[in-house]
């Protein structure tokens, strides 16, 4: 309702009534997600004795991306289960270089978007040159 009179404010372009009701009621909403996230936990610590939402682990696959694993419940256990011994679970040795050329591709695409950037705000200062000396 908040956001809606917010929205509808700024399409007439008027002051929105009270605009502090809006952190507030944000700051309420985290508050009241903590306790119930924090119940919550308490009452799985209680039932199951897990700590975590999700049980789970970090796992690199057979081309070393490491991917979140949920565990789950299997009805004959994971050493008679042929289908779970055939994950893979671990990188294999002559991964490790393609690991290392993932990662170079990742900065390289990072670096890249950050020069673009700069050169995005060196093309704005120099078009417009009264904004650039302001600031």
């Amino acid at each position: 309702m908040l956001m809606t009179l917010e929205q509808e404010s700024k399409r007439q372009r008027v002051a929105m009534p009270s605009p502090e009701r809006l952190y507030k009621v944000n700051k309420s909403m985290e508050n009241l997600h903590t306790v119930v996230t924090e119940r919550e936990d308490a009452l799985r610590l209680l039932q199951t004795g897990q700590e975590k939402a999700r049980p789970g682990d970090w796992r690199k696959d057979c081309f070393g991306d490491t991917t979140w694993h949920r565990f789950k419940e299997w009805p004959i256990p994971w050493y008679m289960n042929t289908r779970y011994q055939k994950q893979k679970f671990y990188a294999l040795p002559y991964v490790d270089h393609y690991d290392r050329l993932k990662i170079e591709q990742q900065l390289r695409t990072e670096a890249r978007q950050k020069s673009a950037a700069r050169d995005r705000q060196r093309k704005l200062e120099k078009r417009f040159p009264h904004i650039a000396k302001k600031s």
